[in-house]
């Protein structure tokens, strides 16, 4: 895919391995099959080449079909150290997205809770990634520092369900708690390829 979006102009991206959740089925979580290996492609572009590169993308993978993937755009900025007026109007631009990425970060096991709650809240799923946490690890022997690790849990969800979606997960995840984990939505300006629950690909 990396390949394919510098063809179409991309100037390069990064590649991360994840765990997808698949629609819950009894016979796959007794089989342990309720999970599948992904490939995360993450790609900073210019505004004008995002929606050009995400359609001839969906296009090429089709994207379309059920199972086949998903693409979605996040608005970002990148920080100057001195920013004149034009430049600030256009980082605090408001957008009214029809879809967020609620992005939970979990000690390392606790990922398929917070799945979990949020399937229970509405959600279809979700992706799981993993990583290490750069913080003040809570415990330490000298001399070994020992770093902790984390589950990073993605979720794409309508912005009807996004409030409560994120209210089970802290709840269930008791996040209001220090040091029990962080979440946060990202805005999603343009997705292909989710299927919710009525069958209407958005």
């Amino acid at each position: 895919m990396l390949s394919k979006a510098q063809e179409c102009g991309a100037t390069g991206g990064t590649i991360f391995l994840g765990q997808g959740t698949v629609q819950s089925n009894k016979l796959l979580d007794i089989l342990g099959l309720n999970e599948a290996q992904k490939e995360i492609l993450m790609i900073a572009t210019t505004e004008e080449l995002c929606s050009d590169l995400q359609d001839k993308l969906c296009e090429h993978f089709k994207f379309s079909k059920k199972n086949k993937g998903i693409a979605f755009s996040i608005p970002f900025s990148r920080w100057k150290l001195k920013s004149n007026e034009e430049e600030k109007r256009e980082i605090h631009r408001e957008f009214n997205p029809s879809h967020y990425c609620i992005m939970t970060i979990v000690d390392k096991g606790k990922s398929k809770d917070c799945i979990k709650s949020a399937k229970a809240a509405g959600a279809r799923g979700g992706t799981i990634m993993h990583g290490h946490g750069a913080g003040v690890p809570m415990d330490y022997y000298f001399p070994l520092i020992i770093e902790p690790q984390k589950d990073i849990v993605m979720v794409l969800t309508p912005k009807d369900n996004l409030t409560a979606i994120m209210d089970k997960i802290i709840a269930d995840l008791e996040l209001y708690k220090e040091g029990k984990g962080v979440i946060f939505a990202l805005p999603v300006i343009k997705i292909s390829g989710l299927i919710e629950n009525k069958g209407v690909r958005v």
